[in-house]
Formats: structure tokens, C-alpha cells, sequence
């Protein structure tokens, strides 16, 4: 006579939560923040948690494209200065028609992601190296388009987008969320999600399985262009202009979100879900080192630390798995 097994709920919950590299993140989060209102207690208020939330926010919009590509093995070098040039369009451009602004800003992000893609996929260069020389000629076209100097301003509707409230909670953040959640959806979701996975973990095995590489590969590339241009002109708005080289602070802390959100820079592995929490780790971090008069320099170098420590940790679970 078989003995009965009795299920244990509790136990799988557990588990669950043990192996969720997300709940892990988000853990990390609260716990960081506990940490920082120890040692600067005016950061327990209402108003702190909405300004970093805030300011993650231009971060966490910039990392969606980051995260996407990161997913397929790759990385985006390019998106700093995609960001860069969405903002100086955007306030030479403050007086002009707006659908025509956001018909520029698109058709130009979605030319930059086509010839990042169309160079990964096709004449097989390497994303690193394709991002950087698209990096270098952007550069190029802001400095040409802006005569080395940004002018004018953000437009009202964009200024009140970035900076107003509605029922006492900022207007960005429930952008943040509706676009977070669309992402989130999408990855889980959808076949491109499944595809852009199958993708990650093996392109050989995902094109027998019938998954168009190129194609995913190359909309990859296009989406995160956009999106940095979103997160350009979102930035725009929040600062109400915009100047050369705004963009160049996030490269570091766009990589540093996705991993630190347990995402696997060797692809096939993660979500934004974490990507937001890395970003709000970095931007309680990044206030707290602050704080503490640490420079740019300095957080540089951390999150340097950050990620070579990811990749560490991802190399090792990699050989012990």
C-alpha cells in the first residue's frame, strides 16, 4: 500500500522565490534603500522615492533597447548619442509642427536601428564594433547638425509630460509603467518574445526551428534606437533643453541596469522586469555616492565593478551548470 505524499505550498513559493533572479533584484532594491535612509535619513520620504523613481525612469526607457539587444548576445553602443541627437532635434524643432518633430524623430531612429541591424546581419560585424562606428558618425551628425551648439527648448506639451503630476503621481512614471508593462508582455507573451529568446540561447538551433534571425535580429536593432530616442526626448522634456553630450553618462549605467536586473549578457536569459530594478538600484546608488562626493569618475568605475562582477558570477554558474 502506497504511502500518500501531502503537498507542500509553502515549500514551492519557496523555491520559487529563491530562484527568481527578478524577486532577487527587487529584494536588492528595498534593501538598498533601507541601507541609504540609515545613513541619510531625510531619504525616508515620499518626495526622494518620486525623484529617483523619476530620474530612473530616462534610464529604465534607454535600457529597453539595451535589454532587447543584450537578449540576442549582443550590445548597443549606439544609443547615447541616438538619445543625444533625438534631444537636439527636438528643441531646433520646438516651433515646428509636432507630428512632423515625431515623424522625424522616428524615421531617423528607425534608419539608425536598420543600418545597425543590416550590419550585424548581413556583413557579420560584430555588434560591439557596428554600435561604435554608428556611435562615431553620430556624433559626427550632431556636432554638423547643431554647429557644436544645442539651441532652444522643449515644447510645452513635452515639458508638461516629463514634469506634471496627475492625482499627486508624476506623469513619467505612469508612462514608465504603461511601457514597461507593454514590454514585459511582449517578451513573455508573443511569439517575438519567443522568438527573441530562442534566439539568445542559440541562433542555429532557433533558424531550424523556423525563427527568421535576420528579421528579429535587425527589429531588435530598430527597436532599441527608438527607444532611446523616446528616452532623448523624455530627458528633454524633464531638463526643458537639451546641450551636447547629454547622453554620454547613461552608457555605462544602461549596461550595468540590464545585468544587474539578471538579465545574461551572453543572451537568452532575463526581462525588463529586472531591468527596471537595476535602474532604480543604480539611481539610489548613484544618489547615496553622491551623497557621499564621490565623481562621475568614481561611479564610473563602479559600475564597471558592477558588471565585471555579473559577468563573473554568470561565467561561474555557466561552468557549475
Amino acid at each position: 500500500m502506497k504511502e500518500k505524499t501531502t503537498a507542500q505550498p509553502s515549500a514551492g513559493w519557496k523555491e520559487k522565490l529563491r530562484g527568481s533572479a527578478v524577486a532577487k533584484v527587487y529584494l536588492t532594491t528595498v534593501l538598498l534603500y533601507v541601507v541609504t535612509c540609515i545613513l541619510q535619513p531625510n531619504y525616508f520620504s515620499g518626495k526622494y522615492i518620486s525623484d529617483t523613481l523619476v530620474t530612473a525612469s530616462f534610464l529604465g526607457v534607454l535600457a529597453i533597447g539595451q535589454t532587447l539587444v543584450i537578449l540576442t548576445g549582443g550590445i548597443d553602443l549606439s544609443i547615447i548619442v541616438t538619445f543625444n541627437l533625438a534631444a537636439v532635434i527636438t528643441t531646433s524643432m520646438q516651433n515646428d509642427n509636432q507630428l512632423l518633430l515625431i515623424a522625424v524623430l522616428l524615421g531617423v531612429s528607425i534608419l539608425i536601428g536598420l543600418i545597425n541591424g543590416l550590419g550585424v546581419v548581413f556583413l557579420d560585424v560584430p555588434p560591439i564594433v557596428m554600435t561604435l562606428a554608428m556611435q562615431s558618425i553620430l556624433w559626427s551628425v550632431v556636432y554638423l547638425y547643431t554647429n557644436g551648439l544645442a539651441n532652444g527648448a522643449a515644447p510645452d506639451w513635452l515639458r508638461f509630460l516629463s514634469t506634471e503630476s496627475v492625482f499627486g503621481v508624476r506623469l513619467i512614471l505612469i508612462l514608465w509603467v504603461v511601457i514597461a508593462a507593454g514590454i514585459t508582455f511582449a517578451l513573455t507573451k508573443t511569439n517575438f518574445g519567443r522568438k527573441l529568446y530562442a534566439l539568445g540561447n542559440s541562433r542555429s538551433v532557433a533558424y531550424y526551428s523556423g525563427v527568421n534571425n535576420s528579421a528579429v535580429l535587425i527589429l531588435v536593432y530598430i527597436l532599441s534606437a527608438v527607444f532611446a530616442s523616446l528616452g532623448g526626448l523624455l530627458f528633454t522634456g524633464y531638463l526643458g533643453y537639451a546641450y551636447i553630450g547629454m547622453g554620454t553618462p547613461y552608457l555605462m549605467p544602461s549596461i550595468a541596469a540590464v545585468v544587474i536586473g539578471g538579465t545574461s549578457i551572453l543572451g537568452g536569459k532575463g526581462n525588463y522586469a529586472g531591468t527596471v530594478a537595476g535602474a532604480i538600484i543604480l539611481y539610489i546608488l548613484n544618489g547615496l555616492l553622491v551623497n557621499l562626493d564621490m565623481q562621475e569618475g568614481g561611479r564610473n568605475i563602479i559600475y564597471g565593478v558592477i558588471i565585471l562582477a555579473v559577468l563573473f558570477l554568470y561565467g561561474r554558474a555557466k561552468k557549475e551548470g
